[in-house]
């Protein structure tokens, strides 16, 4: 278990307190990304857009001072085992959190594209995608200061729930009559939520990493 507190140098648990609070900012941040997201299923609009790449922006930010961090702490502090691990992964799990937003960005960017109204069970598997994306967020989050097996089972249960409805919008659009144009974006928003759902369960495998030095195992979950 990380803790904040106790360590012999001085400043330290404040700076590796400070290193977790961006990091859980860059989640928040990730989370406004997701609430944008039923609008922008709804309806076509710049103006969803435009608050998603303010977020995405901030997000971008917040990955470059975590490196920056990172750096002055190794710079400043001896360290090692746990607390070197959660120093280090930090940037990795910054980097995972930067793509994951990436991902849903691009995803509000091709349905303020798209023609709507969505056909129902698109909708509906995107709706349940996102979802199941809110609830892995907070859980891969806390996995980093205190990890818990059967909060990874659930993360690993979420994601299956957006792979699944990654394939029944496959499936559904091979049964619509569309043009390549038209199938494209959408095949394309349910492959980038997918993939979103692949990066959480990184920031869980680099949380498992931190805390137990190994790699992870699916049967370890």
């Amino acid at each position: 278990m990380i803790e904040f507190a106790q360590h012999a140098f001085h400043g330290f648990d404040a700076s590796l307190k400070r290193l977790f609070d961006r990091l859980l900012a860059m989640g928040s941040n990730v989370e406004g990304l997701l609430a944008l997201m039923p609008d922008g299923i709804e309806e076509a609009g710049t103006e969803t857009l435009e608050r998603a790449r303010q977020l995405d922006k901030k997000i971008n930010e917040a990955e470059i001072e975590t490196d920056t961090a990172v750096a002055d702490i190794v710079a400043q502090y001896t360290t090692a085992g746990e607390d070197l691990r959660f120093i280090l992964g930090s940037i990795k799990v910054a980097g995972a959190i930067e793509r994951l937003a990436d991902r849903i960005k691009n995803c509000i960017k091709r349905l303020s594209k798209m023609p709507h109204p969505l056909d129902g069970e698109i909708k509906t598997g995107l709706m349940q995608s996102i979802a199941a994306l809110k609830s892995m967020l907070p859980l891969c989050l806390a996995q980093l200061t205190e990890y818990d097996t059967a909060r990874s089972a659930k993360i690993l249960e979420y994601g299956a729930n957006v792979q699944r409805n990654y394939r029944k919008v496959l499936l559904r659009l091979s049964h619509l009559e569309l043009s390549p144009e038209a199938m494209h974006p959408m095949l394309l928003v349910a492959k980038n939520m997918d993939q979103a759902s692949d990066m959480a369960i990184e920031i869980m495998k680099i949380a498992h990493y931190i805390h137990f030095g190994t790699k992870y195992e699916k049967q370890q979950a």
